[in-house]
């Protein structure tokens, strides 16, 4: 029994507690002011549910430096807030030319390191310099149709900078150091088109995409440091996660980009989407970065585990619901437009997440049309900051920053 603590435990209890942030000042009308007022302008987000006795409960973070690769990014920037509210230390690896817009609200409670990952003695310097505690390594060429087009660059960019990782741990003996790797629902292609409801980790891997192989790379690779030199490691199999803070790379967030274009006037009153019969596993970020956090402090060295919330939508569900957000939506229609076919897309992923549920007592708690609202009014505000509107902008717009 991998969770003796959910013997006889009551269903439900109050979530877990998160202590308030240190802030410091930052001086008006600079760009991380302005997009610190931009996170703080959008709606409060939900604390994540436990079920009593979770080890989640636990805030262990106090004392203890966690790195975070790739922390600039919608699932990065989430999980360093998760971080800092547990007590880290919280470190962020970025790379020279990275917007920090994402960490702005938590810029004055982390340090921010410059490196390359795919420079492997750069890591390793790293690593020395640092000595974390935990590891979270999500940056990544992590657009799946990207990999399409790209497939050399997505397979050498997440293998190599997940093998300097190990490697960097390795050399330096750092076997105490709890490194979680983030893996892909991807890896499971095929499978879901033959598994007959939730997809679990048993299943075979079947990728069909350069994105899907190289994860299942990255996951072999890790796996194999861990049985071979002891490294203490953990491989979160993501399904779709969204939060404010994507890119339009993502297709929910390309919905809710055109929608903004339409309200602002710089776009005709047609959204164009791809297919939107297939059906897709969706978690909110913010509700599962605790979760996230949990499984490095807590999961059994070698845990493979969905992370997901084994509640399903329709591309079509979730479009329609973030056009229902929108001011515009008596005035908007669907297109499909060709070139956003895949040559391959799974008909329907959801996750089984028995195995979540056992090492966290997580309770997904998904709010579809307030997580459409909320990706829609942070497009709002980054189409106004893009394109100077004066429709909501305020001082986002690209005249207050010096930015374009």
């Amino acid at each position: 029994d991998i969770a003796p603590w959910r013997r006889g435990a009551p269903a439900l209890s109050a979530p877990v507690a998160m202590g308030p942030r240190r802030r410091r000042s930052l001086p008006p009308g600079s760009p991380l002011f302005l997009a610190a007022a931009l996170a703080l302008a959008l709606p409060a987000a939900r604390a994540a549910i436990f079920e009593e006795g979770s080890p989640c409960h636990e805030l262990k973070g106090k004392g203890k430096k966690a790195m975070i690769t790739g922390i600039t990014g919608m699932l990065g920037s989430h999980i360093a807030e998760a971080l800092v509210d547990r007590g880290y230390n919280v470190y962020g690896v970025v790379r020279a030319r990275s917007n920090l817009r994402n960490i702005a609200g938590i810029s004055s409670n982390i340090t921010v390191v410059t490196a390359e990952l795919t420079d492997p003695w750069r890591v390793l310097s790293l690593l020395r310099e640092i000595k974390p505690d935990y590891v979270f390594h999500f940056a990544a060429q992590a657009i799946n149709g990207k990999s399409f087009e790209e497939p050399a660059y997505t397979l050498d960019t997440n293998v190599m900078t997940t093998l300097n990782i190990l490697e960097g741990a390795r050399q330096l003996g750092l076997l105490h150091t709890r490194i979680l790797v983030a893996g892909s629902s991807t890896v499971y292609g095929a499978s879901t088109e033959q598994w007959n409801g939730p997809i679990p980790e048993s299943a075979p891997l079947q990728p069909v995409s350069p994105y899907g192989v190289s994860k299942l790379a990255t996951e072999a690779l890790t796996l194999q440091y861990a049985r071979t030199y002891n490294l203490q490691v953990v491989v979160g199999r993501f399904f779709i996660h969204l939060a404010p803070r994507g890119v339009e790379s993502l297709a929910l967030h390309d919905f809710a980009r055109q929608i903004a274009l339409i309200e602002h006037g710089l776009q005709e009153p047609v959204v164009r989407h791809g297919d939107l019969s297939t059906r897709r596993d969706i978690t909110d970020i913010v509700d599962s970065a605790p979760v996230v956090a949990c499984l490095a402090e807590s999961a059994p060295s070698q845990t493979v585990v969905n992370i997901g919330s084994n509640i399903s939508y329709t591309m079509q569900e979730v479009l329609e619901k973030a056009v229902a957000a929108s001011s515009a939506s008596s005035r908007i229609r669907l297109e499909l437009e060709k070139s956003r076919l895949r040559a391959y897309d799974e008909r329907v992923v959801m996750a089984d997440i028995s195995r979540l549920r056992q090492l966290t007592g997580w309770r997904p708690s998904p709010d579809l049309p307030h997580l459409a609202g909320l990706l829609l009014d942070y497009w709002r505000h980054e189409v106004a900051f893009r394109y100077d509107t004066g429709k909501g902008g305020g001082p986002l717009g690209r005249r207050a920053t010096g930015e374009l």
